[in-house]
Order: structure tokens, then C-alpha cells, then sequence
């Protein structure tokens, strides 16, 4: 059992923890709810050793301490795993493996990786770099090792961020069989409230760095969510944008083009996006709709084929040359390919809009704090922020003359209310005459807020789904990779992007 008493945490003047005592019993799952900023993953960090409280005291089988160390939690069964998992991408997985308990040849690692993830229906390549993962695919590798490194206690920060719907049933599967069967405990911190509902045997709804509830079945839907947001939780967000005749001239078209990544290739791909339009891709982990991303910015190569944007050919898919030309990028990984962990939000800022350099508090406040909501001292350090401000902070960086925007994972890290926000700047780009493209695991965001959505299977585009179409249904079977005819009859031929079938892959 585990019991925090009055855990206070201040950064200054802000009190990310504001006195929160609670009790963890083993065999139970408890889901932490809150809209962003509200003080969880602060909190879980306290638990997990990571941040040292201002004030109060953690109990662990009847042993007290002030605070605890990383070591110390670990010790205790104490685990967490992060929305950014803590891993080293130039290493093999093996050898990531490994760090938690170095004494261990390659052969023993090996094997515990794969007993692991056989209990996780895991496939890992024990050379390959943890850098060619996905992020889900690094996540599920983290959580692996914190069970070999014996955690008893589990603390997962939005654990099904990434994963297919086939690997969260097996995750929670997997979380349901720990607490269960060897009484392990489970904190999920999630913003997805269906997960909450599904998996929770108390609810802990935190608002501004307190602990306002805890909630037990049966669970008022309506009234979590008035706990969590308040007078916000009222009105739903606007639906896509309408789209109007934008000309023969499309923003994005793509003949005949290969896609090269450091794993496999794709294409040839047919491809074309109007302005205006905002385009969901759908697929599970791995099915190609990271490399079309990666391909249409450039940091994966695009060895043949021709990209133009607005009618103009881009050669070769330079990076540079497509950011001159407007494409913006924004990956899932945030820390590893977007932002500097040591920066400042100051410093991020000045980077990327240096013609305000001499109004730069007020450009904060009107580009990062009216904008986004990003409620931080511009003095804080990337790493410092809580996984939605820095999706925030991501997305104030992007320049308004961006026409062609290009996103993994748009709301990763969001509540409900703002992912309600985010998606209300970028219906207004779109209506503006941007263009998006974009991923999301939850096939239900791709579903609301998409005009088309394009289908990937087996490393290829399987059909272009239009928006009367894409249903759960559908768009789920072709991700199944159904036959395209059998699932769309004759409407599946004649789309404006082709993937070559499935199995253009290598």
C-alpha cells in the first residue's frame, strides 16, 4: 500500500501540487484524470522519484519517507512509464535493455526480451536501433523493462499514445491480468475518459494541482466530465471546414513517387490535396503512413517520383527547400526530433520567429498564451513541461504563412477541452486555405476531422476513403486489409492516390 500525505509542489509562485493526499492499494487500477495542467504527471513524478516534493510525505509498506529518489522508487517496486519513453535511440534495443541491469550478457537479455514480450504480444528485433521504432513500439519496450526491473507499482502517463487498437486490448489485458492475478498496482494517466470508464476501479480527478475527487463504479459520465473542466466542458468543437472550388491547381501532387526510410520503401503513390483540405491518414503502427509524412517533408528520402506544391516541382524532396516552400512538420516524437529539452520557451521563440525579437514578451503572450493556452514562465525549459504545453508550444512555433501542415499525432498529450482548442486553429487554417495532412491512433479523430481518408496496409496506400464513406467500419476493414472492391465496391477504383497494392513494400 502506498499513501502520499499532503504533498505539496511549488515552481515559484505556481503550485503544480496543492496539498493532495491518497491511498494506492495493491489489485486495484486507478485511472488520474484532469485536463492539462492540472498537476498529474507532477505528481507522478513525486511518486516515481523524478521530482522532489516541497513539502509532505510518501508511505510505502509502512515505511515513510519525505521524498523519494529514482533509486529509492525503484527499490520500493515503484515504475513509470513516460509519454517521451527515457531510452537511448542510437542504442540497440538490447542494449537498452540492458542498462537496468548491466551484469547480464547479450544472450540472457535477449531471452528476457523475449519471454516479455511474448507475455505482451511484443515482437522486438533485438539489434535493431530503438531510433527505427515507432513511438508506440518504444513505449511497449519501456514498460517491458520496468517489469524485469521488478516494478510492483505501475505508473503509465498516456500509456495507449502510438499503439494499435490490437495492442491496447493487449496492454490492458496485460494491466488487468497484473492487478488482478499478482496484485500488482496500476495508475494510468490518461486523458481518453472511455479508457478510464473501461478500466478504472477509482477515478482520481485532479483540476489546478488539486485532488478534487475520487470516483468509484458505477461512474456519471456527465459528472467527470463537469469535475474535470468545469463551465468548458459545455459546447462541442466546430467539425471539419467546408472546402470550396480551390481551382485545377492542387497544393500538394505526387506522381509516380517512391518513398525511401531507413526500414522499407513505398510507392510508386498517385497522390493530390487541395487547399483548403484537410486529409486524416489511417493505419496500424508501421503500415506506411509514418514514412508518406516523413517522405512529403523531406527527412525521408523520395529516390523517384515528382512532388510539386501549388504547381511547382520540388526536386528531390529537399527538407530545406520544402520549408522555404511552407511544409511544416510536426512529429510524435517531440523531445527527440522537435524541440531542445535545455531550451527556454523564450529561447524556442526567438529561434523561430527572430523578427520579434524586440517585442518578444509580447509576442509570447499573444502567440503562446492567447493562442494555445500555454500557461508557463517563458523561462521554462522544454523538458520541464508537462506532455500537452509542449504539443502547445509545438504548435505555436508553426508560422501562419505555413500552407501545407504535416502531423503526427496532433493532440498526443491533450484533454478534451483542448484538444477541442487545437482543433479549432487548425479548422481555421484550413478555412484560410492551408492544407492538412495528418495521423492520429485514435481512428475516431481521423474519422471527425477529416475530408478523405487515405488507407494504409502493408506499406501501401490500400484506398482513399471520402468523408460519407469513412466510417469505423469501413476505414477498420481496410486497415484489416480487406479487399478495397469488397469493403467500397466500384467506388474503390478511381481514387486520386494509389499505394500499388498491398505488398509494395521493400
Amino acid at each position: 500500500m502506498i499513501v502520499l500525505q499532503d504533498i505539496h509542489k511549488h515552481y515559484g509562485r505556481v503550485r503544480a501540487n496543492d496539498g493532495i493526499s491518497l491511498t494506492l492499494e495493491p489489485g486495484r487500477i486507478y485511472a488520474l484524470v484532469g485536463e492539462n495542467g492540472a498537476g498529474k504527471s507532477t505528481l507522478m513524478r513525486v511518486l516515481a522519484g523524478h521530482t522532489r516534493p516541497t513539502s509532505g510525505s510518501i508511505e510505502i509498506s509502512g515505511q515513510q519517507v519525505a521524498f523519494l529518489t529514482p533509486t529509492l522508487a525503484r527499490a520500493h517496486g515503484v515504475g513509470m512509464l513516460y509519454q517521451d519513453p527515457l531510452d537511448f535511440p542510437a542504442m540497440p534495443v538490447w542494449e537498452n535493455f540492458q542498462l537496468g541491469a548491466p551484469g547480464r550478457t547479450k544472450r540472457e537479455v535477449i531471452d528476457v526480451i523475449g519471454e516479455l514480450s511474448f507475455r505482451l504480444d511484443a515482437c522486438f528485433l533485438p539489434d535493431e536501433t530503438v531510433s527505427s521504432l515507432t513511438v508506440g513500439e518504444r513505449q511497449l519496450l519501456e514498460l517491458l523493462r520496468l517489469l524485469d526491473l521488478g516494478a510492483t507499482t505501475l505508473i503509465l502517463d498516456v500509456p495507449t499514445t502510438g499503439i494499435t487498437p490490437v495492442q491496447k486490448r493487449d496492454l490492458f489485458d496485460l494491466l488487468m491480468k497484473l492487478a488482478r492475478e499478482e496484485k500488482h498496482t496500476i495508475v494510468l494517466v490518461t486523458h481518453k475518459l472511455t479508457e478510464a470508464l473501461e478500466m478504472a476501479d477509482a477515478i482520481l480527478v485532479m483540476r489546478q494541482g488539486a485532488l478534487v475527487s475520487t470516483l468509484t463504479p458505477p461512474y456519471d459520465e456527465a459528472r467527470l466530465v463537469q469535475l474535470m473542466f468545469g463551465d468548458a466542458a459545455d459546447g462541442e468543437g466546430e467539425g471539419v471546414p467546408g472546402l470550396s472550388d480551390s481551382g485545377p491547381v492542387p497544393r500538394l501532387r505526387l506522381d509516380d513517387a517512391l518513398m525511401a526510410g531507413p526500414k522499407y520503401s513505398m510507392g510508386p503513390m498517385n497522390f493530390s490535396a487541395r487547399p483548403g483540405e484537410c486529409i486524416g491518414l489511417a493505419g496500424l503502427d508501421g503500415s506506411g503512413q509514418e514514412l508518406f509524412l516523413r517522405g512529403l517533408c523531406g527527412l525521408d528520402r523520395m529516390p523517384r517520383g515528382t512532388l510539386s506544391l501549388d504547381g511547382k516541382a520540388q526536386p528531390g524532396n529537399d527538407f530545406t527547400a520544402l520549408r522555404s516552400a511552407g511544409v511544416h512538420f510536426v512529429p510524435a516524437d517531440r523531445l527527440g526530433l522537435a524541440l531542445f529539452p535545455d531550451l527556454t520557451l523564450r529561447e524556442h521563440i526567438q529561434l523561430t520567429f527572430p523578427g520579434h525579437a524586440a517585442d518578444m514578451d509580447a509576442f509570447y503572450r499573444s502567440q503562446c498564451v492567447e493562442r494555445f493556452n500555454l500557461r508557463a514562465h517563458p523561462d521554462t525549459r522544454a523538458s520541464e513541461l508537462s506532455g500537452g504545453n509542449q504539443q502547445r508550444l509545438l504548435l505555436s512555433l508553426i508560422h501562419d504563412d505555413a500552407s501545407l501542415l504535416l502531423m503526427e499525432h496532433p493532440t498526443r498529450g491533450l484533454d478534451a477541452g483542448s484538444a477541442r482548442q487545437v482543433w479549432a486553429h487548425l479548422n481555421d487554417r484550413c478555412r484560410a486555405g492551408a492544407t492538412l495532412v495528418f495521423f492520429s491512433p485514435d481512428l475516431d479523430e481521423v474519422l471527425d476531422h477529416s475530408h478523405r481518408v487515405v488507407v494504409f496496409y502493408d506499406r501501401a496506400i490500400a484506398a482513399v476513403v471520402d468523408r460519407a464513406q469513412a466510417t469505423t467500419e469501413v476505414v477498420g476493414a481496410l486497415m484489416a486489409g480487406k479487399d478495397p472492391r469488397d469493403v467500397l465496391g466500384e467506388t474503390a477504383t478511381g481514387n486520386s492516390a494509389t499505394g500499388g497494392g498491398p505488398g509494395g513494400g521493400r
